[in-house]
């Protein structure tokens, strides 16, 4: 295995990582994600724009004043430069699992069948209730 290879590996494995957690952010027990420290909520948020946006944008406006949680995260964000959306990603996960660890073993747990269950289309899950409601019966009533 060359270091192409390796690095390639490296970079899969982040994004795997990534993917998982952006998922647990979505579909995770959203009470857990709660009882953070806003400045925990603010750092979180700003990994997540950077990877998925890149640098912050100027503000143009002062409607950042009126909300200070906003203010938090735009300044959070900011604060982070030119870093790439590869290395936020990363840290994205770093910082997750430092505030809160339980993550990984709800993934582990629960996210993998969860994304099974959702990544199953609306069409494959329609025919196969129908399936079953004519193996109980249902087609005699047709």
């Amino acid at each position: 295995m060359g270091l192409r290879d390796e690095e390639q590996d490296h970079h899969d494995q982040i994004e795997k990582e990534w993917r998982a957690a952006q998922f647990f952010m979505a579909k995770g027990p959203s009470a857990t994600l709660e009882f953070l420290v806003d400045d925990a909520k603010a750092q979180l948020f700003a990994y997540r724009a950077q990877a998925l946006d890149g640098p912050c944008p100027d503000v143009q406006n002062g409607t950042l004043t009126i909300d200070p949680a906003l203010r938090k995260k735009q300044e959070a964000w900011a604060s982070l430069g030119d870093m790439s959306r590869d290395t936020a990603k990363r840290v994205f996960v770093e910082f997750l699992t430092s505030v809160l660890p339980e993550w990984k073993e709800w993934n582990d747990s629960y996210g993998e069948a969860l994304r099974h269950a959702q990544s199953e289309g609306t069409a494959e899950r329609i025919l196969r209730e129908f399936r079953s409601k004519i193996g109980t019966g249902f087609s005699s009533r047709l």
